[in-house]
């Protein structure tokens, strides 16, 4: 299992150099927007699923080879980061090692209810938990926990990492059309906001191919609309990946494509500017791959992505744990 991926073009954080330390698709939700598909292993059981000293040898390899190769380094994954046993281990490691870089979480913040969990991010630069409910069917709606995690669980985990945290926390909230974006749920939502008093809420919607193809995410007014809810934060609208410089690249290349769309659906023009890739080799690489079968194409709201995955994942098998 490769541990070191992209650098992925983030809409939020610019070129981030994920790391994925759980296996696919290993999460405590099955949310119905996820880019990355549908759950197959639904669970809230923390695992040592990757050795620590593997992930630090990854990123000296990917380092060596571009030096100015990312802007952040990102725990982030097909699954849930926090579900990873030894995380304060590896985060404390890396920010010796790679001192230059933040280190950013993207957790669904279904855990942190766990002292042990609260324990380990407290060492990261910026943790960035969701929040797309306040009430708890919508939250069964949107994110489909496992049968052991409920709203006010993930709330009250919320607020007790606040008190614990001293660095940058700010809270995404993922809205979805017709589901969690009505006036009554927003004012729920952001009230909550406030007890919580994140940094920055950052509002998002659905732009990439979602793990179930009848889902929409909302246009620009209804965002700006929604944005009006939450007026009393520091609020941003996350708009679209513009890049931050050029990467250094290599005979890799077709690898570099294959680790970054198999966690996310990208385009053409979003790899480019993370990669650092001349729009005519990344088109020669993407004719390759598709030529032998090992990525596909998909057109959502307009755009086309390409993915190692079919792009509606609902009907497959699912375990829980």
């Amino acid at each position: 299992m490769n541990t070191v991926f992209g650098p992925v073009p983030s809409r939020r954080l610019g070129r981030s150099l994920g790391i994925d330390v759980i296996p696919p698709k290993t999460c405590s939700y099955d949310c119905v927007y996820c880019e990355s598909g549908r759950t197959t292993h639904l669970t809230v059981a923390r695992k040592p699923f990757v050795p620590v000293d593997g992930v630090l040898r990854e990123l000296d390899e990917y380092f060596q080879r571009h030096p100015a190769g990312a802007d952040v380094l990102t725990f982030s994954s097909a699954g849930e980061p926090t579900l990873y046993e030894p995380l304060g281990e590896l985060i404390r490691a890396v920010k010796r090692r790679f001192s230059s870089f933040p280190v950013v979480v993207l957790t669904n913040g279904s855990l942190l209810w766990d002292a042990g969990v609260r324990r380990d991010l407290v060492h990261a630069d910026r943790v960035v938990p969701s929040l797309d409910a306040f009430s708890e069917d919508v939250f069964q709606d949107v994110n489909r926990p496992h049968p052991g995690i409920d709203c006010s669980l993930v709330m009250e985990g919320l607020l007790a990492f606040r008190k614990e945290y001293p660095r940058q926390l700010h809270v995404e909230v993922m809205l979805v059309a017709g589901r969690n974006d009505h006036p009554e749920e927003l004012k729920k939502i952001s009230s909550f906001l406030s007890r919580l008093a994140p940094d920055r809420v950052e509002l998002n919607t659905v732009v990439r191919p979602p793990a179930c193809d009848f889902i929409q995410g909302l246009d620009d007014s209804r965002m700006m609309k929604a944005a009006g809810f939450f007026a009393s934060h520091r609020t941003e609208i996350i708009g679209a990946f513009r890049g931050s410089g050029p990467v250094e690249t290599g005979s890799d290349l077709e690898s570099r494509i294959l680790e970054m769309v198999r966690r996310r659906p990208c385009t053409c023009r979003e790899m480019a500017l993370s990669l650092g890739v001349e729009p005519g080799h990344l088109e020669e690489a993407l004719l390759r791959l598709s030529s032998e079968n090992r990525i596909t194409r998909y057109l959502h709201n307009g755009l086309e992505f390409f993915c190692v995955r079919p792009a509606n994942r609902e009907k497959d098998e699912q375990s829980i744990e």
